[in-house]
């Protein structure tokens, strides 16, 4: 984490120190949350449409803050007798202070987006990389103007490689969060149909996702999927200076990967002649892994230690993960969904082998823009009826690819629900000894409450 001088810290972000006599204050790390203060740390509250963190500046104080970052028109309660830097913003500031922090850290940045895979990417780089240098990576889903200065302000002098995760929601989000970060090596996973309620087109979702190149350092990389038709399309209309590599089972990749096996244990693939094993569920792995090795290559790692490496990366939460019940497993695919990495988890149920039934559970897929109800409907029709026994639907969206499944189902296997009681409730019934149950849908939906409802059942 950050660990520097009140003082140093003012210069950082073009701020003026309450009491000059405090410059040598020592500040370690920094917090936005009043609720995660630690002592030492420097309090930045922000300001949303729904809270204020400047109300919270005592709170912090209490907890052992050492200082705290405020706006300059801001009237100070008197009672507060820590320091404080006077800023015209303090978001401003949040991003000016990570900026210069990069700046002044010897230290390579990753920086990965894409539609799909950017969380099992970044945990596959990790538990990779860390075999050779000290690595350290986004946590948790902080990928926007907020969570990625957080992220660069959370990185140890000592640390040699941070992977830091870019998301967006609309035109100049990654432009804002690349120029913090400041990647060596940049790289764009895929594009889906997320976000399309601001950014309209895969096209225009691409061109969001490019914007990671500008804050690409001039002797940097840019490595992308040539696999997608679409990033392909808009990524041959850019002019890049820096070096541009793919990766893809496209064999005019710079990276060829080959599919070798995909089974209950995790993929298999191979690059020249030798074989890759990656511990994690579904044939989409074969591209996550694949560019990690390819990015391992790029910085010195061996056979042994990629090798190694791949075979250590534990799975996030909610994500693509087996859940060994008593009787039955749940895929644990709750976290996200669009109708790409739907289908992705579909085709990762239809792999799983050794169950007598499946059932899947499916929630809405939520910023999907105009089309979205075709979205739902094309997705519904989609599902094999061949492969799932049972589908249930949850949520106003989802109904539309409750009609879309009806075109391959018989009614009797389709079940429609407006409220998690009833899911859980049919979930209870339908579920026999060795079942599969498979559970997706966007984050916003909170699909983990219906897995929380069923995990204790006993078959």
């Amino acid at each position: 984490m950050i660990k520097r001088t009140l003082g140093h810290i003012a210069e950082m972000i073009d701020g003026e120190i309450s009491d000059p006599s405090k410059k040598e204050l020592f500040i370690e790390g920094i917090s936005t949350d009043s609720r995660t203060i630690s002592p030492a740390n420097l309090y930045i509250p922000l300001i949303g449409d729904v809270f204020d963190g400047r109300i919270f500046i005592r709170e912090c104080e209490n907890k052992g803050a050492a200082a705290f970052i405020i706006d300059n028109d801001f009237e100070i309660n008197k009672n507060i007798t820590i320091p404080f830097i006077k800023v015209a913003d303090t978001a401003k500031a949040l991003r000016d202070l990570a900026t210069a922090y990069r700046n002044e850290l010897d230290i390579k940045i990753i920086g990965i987006t894409g539609s799909n895979g950017k969380t099992t990417t970044k945990d596959l780089l990790e538990s990779t990389l860390k075999e050779k240098y000290v690595v350290q990576k986004t946590m948790g889903n902080l990928n926007n103007e907020i969570g990625v200065p957080k992220t660069i302000l959370s990185l140890d002098e000592e640390t040699e490689i941070g992977i830091i995760e870019l998301g967006t929601d609309n035109f100049g989000d990654i432009a804002l969060t690349t120029r913090i970060a400041k990647p060596d090596i940049a790289m764009i996973l895929n594009i889906g149909d997320s976000h399309l309620h601001n950014l309209k087109t895969r096209e225009g979702i691409a061109k969001a996702k490019m914007e990671i190149t500008e804050g690409l350092s001039d002797n940097g990389i840019f490595i992308y999927n040539l696999d997608d038709p679409i990033l392909a399309k808009v990524v041959s209309s850019y002019d890049l200076k820096q070096k541009v590599m793919t990766f893809g089972t496209d064999e005019k990749s710079d990276f060829v990967i080959t599919p070798v096996e995909n089974n209950n244990s995790g993929v298999e693939f191979k690059h020249e002649k030798i074989n890759y094993n990656v511990p994690l569920l579904g044939d989409h792995q074969i591209y996550n892994g694949g560019i990690t090795v390819m990015i391992a290559k790029l910085l010195g790692l061996d056979e042994k230690q990629i090798q190694d490496g791949l075979k250590k990366v534990k799975g996030s939460h909610n994500r693509s993960a087996i859940l060994e019940l008593d009787g039955f497993d749940i895929l644990d695919d709750s976290y996200k969904s669009n109708p790409q990495a739907l289908l992705t988890g579909l085709n990762t149920t239809y792999t799983l082998k050794g169950y007598k039934n499946k059932i899947v559970v499916l929630g809405d897929m939520l910023e999907l823009g105009d089309d979205e109800k075709k979205l739902h409907y094309k997705s519904g029709t989609n599902i094999d009826p061949n492969e799932i026994h049972y589908c249930l639907f949850y949520g106003p969206l989802s109904y539309e690819m409750y009609k879309g499944a009806m075109e391959n189902f018989p009614k009797s296997r389709l079940f429609y629900f407006e409220n998690k009681a009833d899911v859980c409730d049919k979930l209870k019934q339908l579920i026999t000894k060795s079942c599969l149950v498979f559970v997706k849908g966007s984050h916003g939906m909170h699909m983990e409450e219906i897995i929380e409802c069923i995990r204790t059942l006993k078959i």
